[in-house]
């Protein structure tokens, strides 16, 4: 086993192609990333497999959970926690905006009509690059878990609108189909 640490002159680029947690510069391949060099003959790849746990990565097409932290006219900050199928929640804190042409499929003219701070929302991922855009005009994407604008109590969904039973009152949120299901 041979161990890297960042910035190790592993080869040059004539030998190998740089592969996952290997960078060129020069015209030669230095690890980017503390870990076992791993040589792939077969496709001539240079790659460093991780011995530490490295940051859980987010992709454009990914499925994210997140909490409203703000909404504005024409946008919602959201706190991204969860990438979906992951089991590790995202280590840094990773903030993505939503803009409200991106909220839903209808058109939206106030955000407020379509979510409130707090709300745990799943959404899909945009762009990541420079800065994380979110999208929930799919029919899965949305609000997945609400509580009460009044008494903060969760609300159930009775004929499709969010229901308070303490306050006996409705809310109008953009809906997931999977509204209850899903937990952080």
């Amino acid at each position: 086993m041979s161990l890297t640490l960042p910035g190790d002159r592993l080869a040059s680029a004539m030998e190998y192609m740089p592969g996952p947690g290997v960078y060129e510069r020069d015209g030669e391949l230095f690890a980017a990333l503390t870990g076992e060099l791993v040589r792939d003959e077969d496709h001539t790849e240079l790659r460093v497999k991780p011995v530490v746990s490295v940051p859980l990565e987010i992709r454009v097409g990914d499925r994210v959970l997140g909490r409203i932290q703000s909404l504005r006219e024409s946008m919602a900050t959201i706190e991204v926690v969860r990438v979906k199928g992951n089991s590790r929640q995202v280590g840094t804190w990773v903030m993505g905006s939503l803009h409200v042409a991106r909220m839903s499929e209808d058109y939206v003219s106030n955000t407020n009509d379509v979510y409130s701070v707090n709300d745990l929302v799943q959404a899909r991922v945009d762009e990541t690059k420079p800065a994380l855009k979110l999208n929930t005009k799919s029919g899965s994407d949305g609000v997945v878990g609400a509580r009460c604008g009044g008494c903060r109590d969760h609300l159930k969904v009775v004929d499709g609108e969010l229901f308070c039973g303490e306050c006996r009152k409705t809310e109008a949120r953009k809906l997931s189909s999977e509204y209850g299901q899903v937990q952080l």
